[in-house]
């Protein structure tokens, strides 16, 4: 059975700090695999509907196997390229099913977004957005569909977020305690909701970050990204595991 512990909220922040440790420790390999994780969306963006459902399949089989190298690290193993791939080796049925109830959530919810789109906005302003452009559009727009708009937003973001919540530890749940796809999302969730406020500051943090990480031509994103991976292992650490030290804080 799986313990969840709550954790204090300054822990939100330290989830980065400590994540950027990871990165600083396999610098080299963490930059080879954003750069090949990079090449291979980039190959699936060329598919516009397949490669995007391709995406959402394979993304949490990556995630489960940099988890891995995330506790390599953590035991002195370090880190290899390789690791991308090894979610394939391990679990490979859970993570894939994991990125199809995932893929499943999303298009609920876009589906959700376009009806209340419809019964707010109106059949007559999507008309102008499909034939005039996005620039007459917005021209047209008048307060009531302003917020209207934002309506559809908040709808969105309220089911998304759930979403969020269910799959944020699942890839890790499953390749590190061996669980099955819904019990990993189903533990992913109550780990969520159980520390709202570290994940408040972990937000509030990460957006300063991902700001940051877009200004230099985006490059920022090849540091920003193995932190994010190394940051869920982390707070899994914290939230999961709260008996286990985390080691690579003391051999630094």
């Amino acid at each position: 059975m799986i313990h969840i512990s709550a954790v204090p909220a300054e822990r939100g922040s330290a989830w980065f700090t400590q994540g950027f440790e990871y990165f600083r420790r396999s610098a080299g390999p963490w930059i080879g695999i954003a750069i090949i994780f990079l090449a291979i969306n980039i190959t699936l963006g060329f598919l516009p509907v397949a490669g995007m459902l391709l995406s959402q399949l394979l993304t949490p089989i990556f995630i489960g196997g940099l988890i891995l190298g995330c506790r390599d690290i953590d035991e002195g193993r370090g880190l290899q390229i390789n690791h991308l791939f090894a979610g394939f080796n391990q679990h490979a049925g859970n993570l894939a099913l994991l990125g199809v109830l995932y893929t499943l959530g999303s298009v609920m919810i876009i589906v959700v977004m376009v009806m209340v789109m419809f019964l707010t906005v109106g059949l007559d302003l999507i008309r102008v957005f499909a034939e005039a452009g996005t620039e007459t559009a917005l021209q047209e727009l008048s307060l009531e569909h302003i917020r209207n708009v934002l309506l559809v937003i908040l709808t969105g973001l309220l089911f998304y977020v759930p979403l969020l919540m269910t799959i944020w530890f699942a890839p890790v749940l499953i390749v590190l305690d061996r669980l099955g796809a819904v019990e990993a999302m189903k533990a992913s969730f109550s780990g969520c909701m159980k520390n709202i406020m570290p994940f408040l500051i972990y937000g509030v943090v990460g957006f300063i970050l991902s700001i940051l990480a877009t200004i230099p031509f985006m490059l920022g994103w090849f540091i920003l990204t193995p932190m994010i991976i190394a940051s869920i292992y982390i707070a899994y650490l914290d939230i999961y595991c709260s008996d286990r030290a985390i080691t690579i804080n003391q051999t630094s």
